[in-house]
């Protein structure tokens, strides 16, 4: 018959061992979030010195602002006109 306990430990031994061969090889890192390259991992935002990253990133964060703008408003026309109704003021 199969041991499954002991098969379960030798490869969970075997993973682990494989971890930390590989993360002592490895530096912490973050990648950018435009670009995708290695940047520091204390960088905040999370983006490399790139002109252009930035200036994609400055758009990406005004166009989600603009969303969530819009998403305030499309809630205030359709669904403050039911409350309103519900209530008995309207």
């Amino acid at each position: 018959m199969v041991d499954a306990k002991a098969i379960k430990d030798k490869v969970s031994k075997k993973i682990n061992s494989t971890r930390s061969k590989v993360s002592s090889h490895l530096t912490a890192h973050k990648h950018c979030r435009i670009c995708g390259i290695n940047i520091d991992a204390k960088a905040e935002p999370r983006i490399c010195k790139s002109i252009d990253c930035a200036s994609a990133l400055e758009k990406r964060e005004k166009n989600d602002r603009m969303m969530r703008i819009m998403f305030f408003i499309f809630v205030g026309i359709f669904f403050v006109p039911i409350l309103l109704r519900s209530v008995g003021i309207f």
